[in-house]
């Protein structure tokens, strides 16, 4: 029955990356098992796509599916096979002669049977030291994950706060063009507002930038980090069962300790935001073209396309989760009654109740059609979408996140057909929070409002 045993051990209960024998197994697409912190490891320091290890298959996921039976069947092999240790290391009670076997509860203490009927230890209970090998060799699997956890939840924050950083210079640089392109606009003497706008926008850009620089800086620190205690757990993981106890009696509460530190010592990604500056004269200016639009409720478009693209874009916000799945947040839409296929048009939209919303102007035709989405051509949309209690405001054609508040009130709308020119106003702060600018309008347009519940 040994024999079978150490048979089946090594041609199944086998982690093929460290050569031991499985610890918390996994099983990948493929059918091959491992160790599940050998297998984080060596993907996570794999540039190409996972694959096994045995066989190279590509792995479609990150994330397997444990194997509770190998488990159960990796620890009776474990304990089957012979300990190569030499006969120093054992543990012989010095007073009765008998292998300490047992373990204390109260005192973590190793003892042999007669030393555990003894007064002092009478009244404790104690463990058999394979017992008790398992339940320390458990909960340092737990904290192995909840660190492997911290670290994941770290590398998300790094890649977007990496990923802005790479954008950062293009959407400033962009930012530029969309308030140099108002101030022609207006009179002469605003041009020294326009300069102290373009330097406060600079300025607030490089401080912005330094930042996210140095979140980034301390992220990438902290996922070294997280690394090394993690492999320091996996290390003292893997270590004899005989010396297990004392091992794990001494580096827990270690670990807890660096753990409660980590938890709050973990560095949180930068919400990047620059200020709302107010444009001189834009409001009245704008106010010459006012319209008022009326919304026409004979267009029965059913947009689900459109609705499914907002709630899986709400949902990549939330970087919380990597296995988020699409909100719940419902959308209706309506179409203004108004046609507008040339001339100057501002009109303004009460959006004090809303929370996630879309407005702007489509192409006429999309009325008629209900395969809109927001890659789709012909529409100038502005999106607010909230995710916990973080609010994101994007642009689409092509999609373009804006790091300025969201209007809390009014927001106006500008259409300068003509000059292929649409503006987002926030009409409390007589601001500008995006263009789409020098676009050829060949089609008519019709005003567009999406709202989501909250």
């Amino acid at each position: 029955m040994a024999s079978a045993i150490t048979q089946c051990s090594t041609s199944e209960l086998t982690c093929s990356i460290c050569t031991d024998y499985l610890m918390d197994p996994v099983t990948i697409c493929c059918g091959h098992r491992f160790c599940n912190p050998c297998l984080c490891l060596l993907w996570e320091d794999t540039l190409t796509p996972n694959c096994c290890p045995v066989c190279r298959e590509i792995s479609q996921q990150m994330y397997f599916k444990r194997i509770i039976f190998a488990e159960k069947q990796a620890i009776p092999t474990r304990e089957s096979v012979p300990c190569q240790l030499s006969s120093s290391a054992m543990l012989i009670c010095g007073r009765h002669q008998e292998i300490k076997n047992l373990i204390c509860e109260t005192d973590r203490s190793l003892l042999c049977f007669l030393c555990s009927q003894s007064p002092r230890h009478a009244t404790h209970k104690h463990y058999m030291t394979k017992e008790a090998d398992e339940y320390y060799r458990k909960k340092l699997l737990i904290q192995m994950k909840s660190i492997w956890k911290k670290k994941q939840k770290n590398q998300r924050n790094l890649n977007r706060e990496t990923n802005i950083i790479r954008t950062w210079k293009v959407f400033i640089h962009l930012r530029s063009m969309m308030i140099s392109a108002e101030y022609p606009k207006v009179c002469q003497y605003l041009r020294e507002e326009e300069q102290k706008h373009l330097e406060g926008l600079a300025r607030e850009g490089r401080i912005v930038f330094q930042q996210l620089k140095i979140s980034q800086t301390r992220m990438a620190k902290m996922s070294v980090l997280l690394r090394g205690m993690f492999e320091k757990l996996k290390e003292m993981s893997c270590k004899a069962d005989v010396n297990l106890p004392q091992v794990k009696t001494e580096g827990v509460g270690i670990f807890l300790c660096r753990n409660e530190f980590l938890r709050l010592a973990m560095p949180q990604p930068v919400n990047p935001q620059l200020s709302a500056w107010t444009i001189t004269g834009m409001s009245e200016r704008l106010n010459f073209f006012r319209v008022y639009i009326t919304l026409d409720h004979k267009i029965c478009s059913n947009h689900k396309l459109l609705f499914e693209d907002l709630r899986h874009l709400q949902c990549s916000l939330d970087d919380t989760d990597m296995s988020c799945t699409p909100t719940s947040t419902q959308y209706t839409s309506s179409w203004g009654a108004q046609i507008l296929t040339s001339g100057k048009h501002y009109w303004e939209v009460d959006l004090k109740d809303s929370c996630n919303w879309v407005i702007g102007l489509c192409r006429e035709a999309w009325t008629k059609r209900n395969d809109m989405r927001l890659d789709s051509e012909g529409i100038f949309l502005l999106l607010c979408l909230k995710v916990d209690d973080h609010f994101s405001l994007l642009s689409t054609s092509p999609l373009l996140p804006h790091y300025i508040p969201r209007p809390q009130g009014w927001l106006g709308v500008f259409l300068d057909y003509e000059c292929g020119i649409v503006s987002f106003v926030n009409v409390a702060q007589s601001s500008l929070i995006c263009s789409f600018l020098s676009r050829i309008f060949y089609f008519p347009l019709r005003p567009f409002i999406c709202h989501g519940s909250k």
